[in-house]
């Protein structure tokens, strides 16, 4: 009798208790200051080493944004709605990863710069309005016809921000 007893609460429980699955992991973006201001020509590698290594030079983004590229968009939670200083997030360097893995990192950008970038950018869209929630374009290159990552590379790099 004990045994059935303990079979059937043990499958009530089952039924009740949320399963156990493993969390897909949640991509971050971080923030790091260039070398010297307005210097973004080391920032891909600047970024990624930032991170990589913990560096104090590396914030994470605690904002909710959105991020988005040709064929996909990712939405990074943050610690709350309030939006950061947002002249604090052009002319940067960012590194996007996931689970601690850089996936992608260059430097970030307002859309009307004139500067010409081979690698890759972060247009940072809501840069005008104090209320609007925070939207990034993720390009290979600025602007990004001129990118010197072939377009197949790229789009496998994007999918592992999935």
């Amino acid at each position: 009798m004990r045994t059935f007893w303990g079979i059937l609460v043990g499958a009530t429980l089952l039924t009740i208790s949320p399963p156990l699955t493993a969390r897909a992991a949640e991509p971050q973006l971080w923030i790091v200051t260039p070398a010297a201001a307005g210097a973004l020509s080391d920032c891909s590698e600047r970024a990624a080493n930032a991170v990589n290594t913990k560096s104090a030079d590396a914030r994470l983004l605690s904002s909710e944004a959105l991020v988005r590229w040709q064929g996909g968009q990712i939405r990074l939670r943050g610690e709350g709605t309030d939006l950061e200083r947002k002249k604090d997030l052009w002319d940067k360097c960012f590194a996007l990863a996931v689970d601690g893995r850089v996936i992608v990192s260059g430097a970030t950008l307002v859309p009307h710069s004139a500067r010409l970038l081979r690698f890759p950018v972060l247009q940072v869209l809501s840069w005008r309005g104090r209320d609007e929630s925070l939207e990034f374009e993720l390009t290979p290159a600025f602007p990004a016809d001129k990118s010197t990552v072939p377009v197949q590379e790229w789009l496998s790099r994007m999918a592992e921000l999935r």
